[in-house]
Formats: C-alpha cells, sequence, structure tokens
C-alpha cells in the first residue's frame, strides 16, 4: 500500500506538524516555501530563475515576477558590475536587491530577494540567510 502524495493529512512521526501549509504538486510546495521565506524576511518578493531567465518559482513582486527573473542571468553575470543604473530610482531598486546563484537537480538557479527599502549592512546578513534557506529547500525538494 502506497503513501499518499498529498501528506496534509499525515503528521509527522512526533504527532505535531511544523508545516502549516502542505502541497501535492512540486510547483504548490516551491510557492508555499517561497512564501515562508518572504515573510519571514518582511521582503517585498522573492524571485527564482533559471540560467535562461524564465522564473522558475516567485512569491510577490505584484505582477513583475516575469521581468526580474529575465534579469536575474544578467544582474550575476560576469559584467554584473559595470552594469550601470540609469536613473535614480534604477539605482534605488538595485538597492533594494539581493541576489545569489545556487545549483540544483543539476540546473543553475539564481534567487533574488527585493526588499521594500534598500538592503543596507543591517538587513543583509538576514537577507542572504533567508536566500539561503531558498537554495536549500529548493535543493531538496527538485531532488526527489
Amino acid at each position: 500500500m502506497g503513501v499518499p502524495n498529498d501528506l496534509s493529512t499525515n503528521p509527522s512521526v512526533s504527532g505535531t506538524e511544523r508545516r502549516s501549509r502542505r502541497a501535492s504538486c512540486l510547483a504548490d510546495a516551491l510557492r508555499f516555501q517561497l512564501d515562508a521565506c518572504r515573510e519571514a524576511q518582511g521582503l517585498s518578493a522573492i524571485v527564482v530563475s533559471d540560467e535562461l531567465g524564465f522564473c522558475v518559482a516567485h512569491s510577490g513582486g505584484q505582477g513583475e515576477h516575469a521581468e526580474l527573473a529575465a534579469q536575474l542571468p544578467i544582474l550575476v553575470g560576469p559584467h554584473a558590475g559595470s552594469l550601470h543604473a540609469y536613473d535614480e530610482a534604477d539605482q534605488r531598486r538595485r538597492q533594494a536587491l539581493v541576489v545569489t546563484t545556487f545549483s540544483a537537480a543539476g540546473e543553475t538557479l539564481h534567487a533574488c530577494a527585493v526588499g521594500w527599502q534598500p538592503i543596507d549592512a543591517r538587513t543583509s546578513a538576514g537577507t542572504h540567510a533567508v536566500l539561503a534557506r531558498v537554495a536549500s529547500g529548493f535543493s531538496r525538494m527538485l531532488a526527489q
């Protein structure tokens, strides 16, 4: 007898469930994880893209996730340091971004955290920790 794919009714061995939501499909599980990470850090959005700039998953972003996903490979590419902000508003948007690259299921992925305000030294460590949590979760879920 097999175990059902929907784990929402299967409590953990200890009898208490640490997650408030469970998903039966991978896309929902990835989004739930991004939602939890975004809310924990108080971010505006988290976007994960592949090497070609296609959005793999996102949380928040107010409909701009596809555009940001398309830019991630450029923002972490070899010429990222030479990219110039077009204006003051563009500079503020870039100051509110933290981007990291990680590998999951043999693919290179880029994750971006978007803050409501510029991410400074005070909030940077927490934002990097959240992106590490995103990378760990994606690696675990995509390996299954």
